[in-house]
């Protein structure tokens, strides 16, 4: 799992690295990334954070087993953050592109909050 610093020093490193969307075709870029804040482009659109939000997010993510775009507000800045995780955290989490839902691998139990995507496995009888 890398830490939101290693995040941040690998993006501040690559200036204009595409990241693939989540519910969206196409790719964000890494407009800026430095110690107060990361943005990409989305859609055409500038998505500003803070790494505080980004940190926020990841942690959200690994109390609750899943993130959607949809519980994030479905706009461009929750796409392209969803994004970020998907492809700086892809060993520790599962994604569903379609329906724009990350999935922390190995996580125990039924997550937190109401599941926002259809289920990964078969139903529980």
């Amino acid at each position: 799992m890398l830490s939101i610093e290693t995040i941040k020093w690998r993006l501040g490193r690559r200036p204009g690295l595409e990241i693939p969307l989540v519910a969206w075709p196409g790719a964000a870029r890494v407009v800026q990334a430095d110690d107060q804040k990361l943005a990409l482009l989305v859609g055409g659109r500038r998505a500003d954070y803070t790494w505080d939000r980004v940190r926020v997010t990841w942690e959200r993510l690994l109390t609750d087993h899943e993130l959607s775009v949809a519980e994030l507000g479905g706009q461009y800045d929750a796409v392209g953050l969803v994004s970020l995780l998907a492809f700086m955290q892809a060993d520790e989490v599962l994604v569903e592109r379609e329906h724009g839902v990350l999935r922390l691998r190995g996580a125990q139990g039924p997550p937190v909050h109401q599941p926002t995507a259809p289920s990964a496995g078969p139903a529980a009888d």
